[in-house]
C-alpha cells in the first residue's frame, strides 16, 4: 500500500486554494517559482512543491477563459454585450492576439508547467522519505505537464515548448512543432502512469490523478493525434487500446458510471466525490481564500435578470436539437425562482438562452448571486473515456461488442435505465459505430466544453456553425471557419516581447 501522507483536509486546501495570478508574459523572472535545490530534499519538501503547482494549476481552471477558444463549439455562446467580447470572438470567430481574456489561457497553464519542471529537475536530490510516495508525487508534475501542454497545443497550436527550469524569458521563446509537442506530451503521461497508484488510497474520487487517470488522457492524446491536424490514423487504434486498458481495470482505479447523471452537479459530498471522476478538480467553498476561489461556477451561468454575470448560455439551436429525455433535463436549466416567481428561460430580458445545469449547479444549493461554490471540475468524466474507446474503436475498423457495450452504457443511462443491464429500447448493435460514438459526445458532453475539440479533430467546425439559431443576439458566425482558424492567436503580450511568436 503506498502511503500518500497528504491528508483529505490538506488536500482540499491544495485544490480549493486559488491564487490570484495577474496577467503576465512568460518574460517574468524565471527564477520566480524556482525551488532551491538544495531545499527539495525530502519527502515533505517535495510535498509542499506539489501542493503549489496545484495551487498554479488550480488558478489556471477557475476561470472560464481558459476554455475561451471552446466558445467557438455550437453548445455554448455568451451575451451579446457586457464585457463578454473576449467570449464573443470565440464564438463568431474573430479572435486575434488582442482577444481581452486569452492570455489567461496561455499563461497560466505555463505557471503550472514551471511548477512541474522544477518538481521534475529536483527529483533526484530528494535523499529521504517513502520511495513509492515520492514517485507518486513526482508523478503528479509529469500528469499536470502533460495535461497542460495538451490544453496548450489544443488551443494555440505551435506553442513554445519549455521543459527544464533553464528559462530566460519570452524573448528567447521559439514556437516548437506539433509533432514534437505530442511526443513530449505523450513521454509525460507514460512517465505519470509508471509513476502514479492504480487509486490513491484515502482519496475519495479521482481528484489526483492515479495510473488509469494518465492513461485515460493517453487515450485522449491519441485521439487527437489522429484527427486534424497531425492525421495519424494509426493513432486511432492506440487511443482505443488505451481507453480499453482503462475500461477494463475501471474498478481497480475508482471509476464507474455513476446512476444518476443529474447527481454529478450536486455539491453534496457523497455526489460531489464520485466514481465518474477520471480526473477532475474537488474545490472547498468553506476554505477561507477570498470571495471569488471558485467563480468559474455559478453565476456565470445565469442572466442579469437573477444577479447573473451572463458568460456561459447554451445555443438555442442545439438546445432545440437535444433529443428530449433525462438528458436532456440534466444538461440544462430552463426556469429559475426569483424574488418569489418563476422565470422561464424564454421570459429572460437580459438576454434569452437556456442555462446548462451543468454550470449554474442546483438552485436550493446554490444561490444565483453565489459566486464561491463546490461544484465539481470535471477534467473528463468516464463517460467520456466509454465514448472516445467506442469511437477510436470505430474509427481504427473495429466493431467489437465491448465498444459497443461502452456506447450502450452512455445510452442507458442517458434514459435512466440501468447502465450494466442490456435493453433493447435504446441498445444498437449495428451501423457506423464511430459516428455514433461521436454524435453520443455531442449530447452527453454538451456545456462542458468538450465539443470544440471533436469538432476540430474531425473538420467539422464550418457545418456546425452553420446551425446557429437566427434568435442569437451575439449573431451570425463571421469569421473563418476552415481548418486555418481552429487555433487562437498567442497573446500580443507575449509576440510584443518576442516578435518570433507571431505567425
Amino acid at each position: 500500500m503506498i502511503n500518500i501522507k497528504i491528508k483529505f483536509s490538506a488536500l482540499l486546501v491544495l485544490f480549493a486554494s486559488i491564487v490570484m495570478i495577474p496577467a503576465c508574459t512568460l518574460e517574468e523572472d524565471p527564477s520566480e517559482a524556482r525551488l532551491d535545490p538544495s531545499s527539495l530534499n525530502s519527502e515533505e519538501a517535495l510535498e509542499a512543491a506539489v501542493v503549489g503547482m496545484y495551487r498554479k494549476f488550480t488558478a489556471s481552471m477557475q476561470w472560464a477563459h481558459t476554455w475561451m477558444r471552446s466558445y467557438g463549439g455550437d453548445d455554448v455562446t455568451t451575451h451579446s454585450g457586457k464585457n463578454k467580447q473576449g467570449f464573443r470572438d470565440a464564438d463568431k470567430m474573430e479572435m486575434s492576439s488582442l482577444t481581452s481574456g486569452v492570455e489567461l489561457g496561455y499563461n497560466l497553464p505555463y505557471a503550472t508547467i514551471k511548477e512541474a519542471n522544477n518538481i521534475i529537475a529536483n527529483a533526484e536530490n530528494i535523499s529521504s522519505g517513502d520511495q513509492a510516495s515520492i514517485d507518486a508525487l513526482i508523478g503528479e508534475a509529469y500528469f499536470l505537464r502533460a495535461f497542460s501542454y495538451f490544453h496548450l497545443v489544443r488551443t494555440f497550436g505551435e506553442v513554445p515548448l519549455v521543459i527544464t527550469t533553464d528559462i530566460t524569458g519570452s524573448v528567447d521563446m521559439e514556437r516548437t512543432d506539433l509533432q514534437t509537442i505530442y511526443e513530449q506530451i505523450e513521454s509525460d503521461f507514460l512517465m505519470a502512469e509508471s509513476m502514479l497508484p492504480a487509486i490513491y488510497p484515502g482519496v475519495p474520487a479521482a481528484i489526483r490523478p492515479n495510473s488509469g487517470s494518465a492513461r485515460a488522457f493517453l487515450a485522449k492524446l491519441y485521439m487527437h493525434w489522429a484527427g486534424w491536424p497531425l492525421k495519424d490514423s494509426s493513432k486511432y487504434a492506440m487511443a482505443a487500446s488505451s481507453a480499453k486498458q482503462v475500461i477494463d481495470n475501471a474498478e481497480g482505479h475508482g471509476f464507474a458510471l455513476v446512476p444518476d447523471m443529474g447527481t454529478l452537479w450536486s455539491i453534496q459530498d457523497e455526489n460531489r466525490f464520485n466514481t465518474e471522476i477520471v480526473f477532475g478538480l474537488g474545490h472547498a467553498a468553506n476554505i477561507n481564500q477570498g470571495p471569488y476561489s471558485n467563480r468559474h461556477t455559478g453565476r456565470p451561468g445565469y442572466p442579469g435578470d437573477v444577479q447573473g454575470w451572463a458568460e456561459i448560455f447554451a445555443e438555442i439551436a442545439f438546445f432545440n436539437d437535444f433529443p428530449e429525455g433525462p438528458r436532456k433535463e440534466n444538461t440544462y436549466r430552463t426556469e429559475v425562482e426569483f424574488n418569489g416567481e418563476t422565470i422561464y428561460w424564454e421570459d429572460f430580458t437580459d438576454e434569452r438562452h437556456p442555462m446548462f445545469l451543468k454550470v449554474t449547479g442546483y438552485q436550493d444549493e446554490i444561490a444565483t448571486n453565489n459566486s464561491v461554490t463546490m461544484m465539481t471540475t470535471y477534467c473528463m468524466r468516464y463517460a467520456d473515456l466509454l465514448l472516445l474507446y467506442a469511437e477510436a474503436e470505430g474509427r481504427s475498423g473495429g466493431s467489437s461488442p465491448a465498444a459497443w457495450e461502452a456506447l450502450n452504457m452512455v445510452r442507458r443511462r442517458a434514459n435512466e435505465l440501468p447502465v450494466d443491464e442490456a435493453n433493447a429500447t435504446v441498445d444498437i448493435t449495428t451501423g457506423d459505430l464511430a459516428e455514433m460514438a461521436y454524435t453520443e459526445r455531442k449530447w452527453e458532453l454538451a456545456g462542458e466544453f468538450k465539443r470544440w475539440d471533436d469538432l476540430t479533430r474531425m473538420e467539422r467546425v464550418a457545418d456546425a456553425l452553420a446551425n446557429r439559431s437566427s434568435e442569437e443576439l451575439v449573431g451570425p458566425v463571421t469569421g473563418d471557419t476552415s481548418p486555418a482558424n481552429y487555433f487562437a492567436k498567442i497573446p500580443e503580450a507575449e509576440i510584443t516581447v518576442a516578435p518570433q511568436l507571431d505567425e
